[in-house]
C-alpha cells in the first residue's frame, strides 16, 4: 500500500514536467561538480554554505508549510489508511519540495562535499529542512519569527568560530557541526512525524487561529482614499510569499508581519554586519577591488529576502475589488511604489552600514551601497512584474491549504533570481558593476511600471488564470 500512496501523493503535488526537470537538473548539476576544482569548491563551501544554511533553515521555519490540498481533506484523509504509511507519504513529498533544495545549493560541490561526514550533514541537513516545514504550521508567527531569527544566529555563530552550531561544519569545524546538525535533524524530523501524525488536528488548529487573529485585529482603512488605503496596507504590514519548491518554500501562503518588527530586526543586522566588517580586517586600500566576505554575504542574504518579499505582491490580491476602485495602470504602480518604500525601510539600516564603512576607508562598501540602494530595489520590482506576468496562482486563504499544484509555470517565477544572485555577488565586489547594473535596473524598472499597456495585458492574464 505504501509503494502505492507514494505514487498518488507525489503525482498529485507536482506536475510530470517538473519531476522530470528536477531529475535533469541533479544530473546537470552532478556534471558541473567536476569541473570546478577541490580547491576552488573547499574556498567557496565556507562563507556560502554557512550564509546559505542559516538563510534556508530561518525560512523553513518562518514561511514553511505541509504540502496538503482541500481535495485531501475530503478524499485522502477519509480513507482507512495507515497513518505511518500515509505521513511516510507527505514526509516524502515534502522532502521533493524542501529538503531537495539543499542538493540544489550544494550539488555543484560534490567534490567538497563527497567526503564521509559532509555527506552525512547534507543529508541531515535536508532532513532538518524538511521537517521544519513541517513543524511550522501548528506555531503562531510570533513564535515562528523568534525560532526563525534565533536559528539564524545560531547558525552564522560559526563564522565566530563557534563549534556547536549549524553552519560550523562547513566552515572549519567539522566534527562539531556534523554533531550539532544531527542532532537537530533527529529532534525535528523526530516532531515532524510527530506533527504529521495529527495533521487534521493541526490544520483545524490552524484555521481557527487564523479566523480568530482576524477578528481580534482587524485592519480598518476607514475614511482612506483607494491610494491611500494602498501606502497604509503596505506600510503597516509587510508579507513574506513563496510558490515554488526550489528557492522557496512548499506552499503559497503568504506571512504578514509587522513592519515596524522587521525594521528593528534589520537595524540589528545592520549593527551586526557593521561590527563584523570592522573587526574581520583592518579599512583597505579604497580600490574597489578589495573584498570581504560579509558584504557578499549580506547582499546575498538581501536579495533573497527581497524575492520572497516580492512572490506576495500579487498573490494575495483581490483583483476584482482592487481595480473597481482605480485604473489597473494606476493600481500597479502604487502597489509598487509603496512596496518599493516598504522595501527600503529594511534596506536603510544596511545603506547606514555601507556608507559609514567607506567613509572609513572601505573601498568594497562602495559596491555593496550600490547593490542596497540600486540593485536589490531594481530587482525586485522586475520580480514583481515578471510574476504578475507569469499570472501566480492566488491565494484566497491563510491556512495550511496549498493553492496548487507545482508546476513549471510557478518556477518560472524563480528564474529572475539566479540573475540577481550573480549580480550582487559581483557587484558587491566591483562597484562599477553595483551602479551600473543598479541604474538599468532601476531604468527597466521605471519603464515597466509607467507603461500603461503592460499593466493592461497583466490585468488580462490574471483574470485568464482564474484570478477573482
Amino acid at each position: 500500500m505504501l509503494p502505492k500512496l507514494l505514487k498518488f501523493v507525489i503525482r498529485t503535488r507536482f506536475s510530470r514536467p517538473l519531476l522530470i526537470l528536477i531529475a535533469i537538473m541533479l544530473v546537470y548539476f552532478a556534471a558541473v561538480s567536476t569541473l570546478i576544482p577541490s580547491q576552488q569548491a573547499n574556498l567557496i563551501l565556507g562563507y556560502y554554505g554557512t550564509g546559505i544554511v542559516a538563510l534556508f533553515l530561518a525560512m523553513a521555519l518562518a514561511a514553511g508549510g505541509v504540502m496538503i490540498f482541500k481535495s485531501d481533506r475530503d478524499y485522502l484523509f477519509t480513507l482507512p489508511l495507515s497513518t505511518r504509511d500515509l505521513s511516510i507519504a507527505i514526509f516524502f513529498s515534502q522532502f521533493i519540495g524542501f529538503g531537495i533544495t539543499i542538493l540544489f545549493m550544494f550539488g555543484y560541490l560534490y567534490q567538497t562535499i563527497a567526503s564521509p561526514l559532509l555527506l552525512v550533514d547534507l543529508v541531515a541537513l535536508a532532513l532538518a529542512f524538511t521537517s521544519l516545514g513541517v513543524i511550522a504550521p501548528p506555531m503562531t508567527t510570533r513564535l515562528r519569527v523568534a525560532l526563525s531569527v534565533g536559528l539564524a544566529l545560531w547558525t552564522l555563530a560559526a563564522l565566530a568560530n563557534f563549534p556547536l552550531s549549524p553552519g560550523a561544519a562547513f566552515n572549519g569545524n567539522v566534527y562539531g557541526g556534523t554533531v550539532t546538525i544531527i542532532a537537530l535533524a533527529v529532534v525535528t524530523t523526530t516532531l515532524a512525524f510527530r506533527s504529521l501524525s495529527r495533521i487534521e488536528l493541526d490544520m483545524m488548529r490552524s484555521l481557527v487561529r487564523t479566523t480568530s487573529s482576524d477578528i481580534k485585529s482587524p485592519n480598518s482603512y476607514a475614511g482612506k482614499s483607494p491610494v491611500g488605503a494602498i501606502y497604509s496596507m503596505n506600510l503597516s504590514n509587510m508579507s513574506l510569499a513563496g510558490r515554488m519548491n526550489m528557492a522557496g518554500t512548499s506552499r503559497y501562503i503568504s506571512r504578514r508581519v509587522k513592519t515596524r518588527w522587521v525594521v528593528a530586526t534589520a537595524a540589528v543586522g545592520a549593527a551586526a554586519y557593521f561590527i563584523y566588517a570592522l573587526q574581520g580586517a583592518p579599512a583597505p586600500a579604497v580600490s574597489g577591488t578589495d573584498t570581504f566576505s560579509g558584504a557578499i554575504l549580506v547582499a546575498v542574504v538581501l536579495a533573497f529576502f527581497s524575492f520572497f518579499l516580492s512572490q506576495s505582491a500579487i498573490t494575495n490580491e483581490r483583483i476584482w475589488l482592487s481595480l473597481t476602485a482605480l485604473p489597473p495602470a494606476i493600481y500597479f504602480r502604487h502597489l509598487i511604489a509603496s512596496r518599493v518604500i516598504s522595501l527600503m525601510l529594511i534596506l536603510a539600516p544596511f545603506a547606514a552600514a555601507n556608507a559609514v564603512l567607506f567613509a572609513l576607508g572601505y573601498g568594497v562598501a562602495l559596491g555593496a551601497l550600490g547593490v542596497v540602494l540600486a540593485v536589490i530595489p531594481g530587482a525586485f520590482v522586475l520580480e514583481i512584474c515578471w510574476a504578475a506576468y507569469i499570472a501566480p496562482i492566488q491565494v484566497k486563504g491563510d491556512d495550511m491549504v496549498m493553492a496548487a499544484q507545482f508546476s513549471l509555470r510557478q518556477l518560472a517565477t524563480a528564474l529572475p533570481l539566479g540573475g540577481v544572485i550573480l549580480l550582487v555577488s559581483i557587484a558587491s565586489i566591483f562597484p562599477v558593476v553595483a551602479i551600473a547594473g543598479g541604474l538599468f535596473l532601476c531604468a527597466v524598472s521605471a519603464l515597466l511600471t509607467m507603461s500603461g499597456g503592460f499593466w493592461s495585458r497583466v490585468t488580462t492574464k490574471l483574470t485568464e488564470n482564474g484570478f477573482v
